[in-house]
């Protein structure tokens, strides 16, 4: 898996993934991919001009899906 590297990123901004992290019992580094991939279902969704039905039901159940796991819940 590739890194990524994120710079002059607010302060404000790491606390919340850092509480986030705590509350869920997860790295920050897992947090921060799961909020990425919930940020690009948003935006994907948002976009849903540009995808068929198929494709928008499609992301909308896997959104849902994600947001209903209990927290600390790990994939793999």
């Amino acid at each position: 898996m590739a890194d990524v590297i994120l710079r002059d990123v607010d302060p404000l901004l790491l606390e919340r993934i850092r509480r986030l992290a705590v509350a869920r019992g997860w790295t920050r580094e897992y947090t921060c991919m799961v909020l990425l991939e919930q940020g690009l279902f948003a935006g994907e969704h948002e976009m849903s001009h540009g995808f068929g039905n198929i494709e928008v039901d499609a992301l909308s159940e896997a959104i849902h899906a994600l947001q209903a796991l209990p927290a600390g819940a790990e994939f793999g």
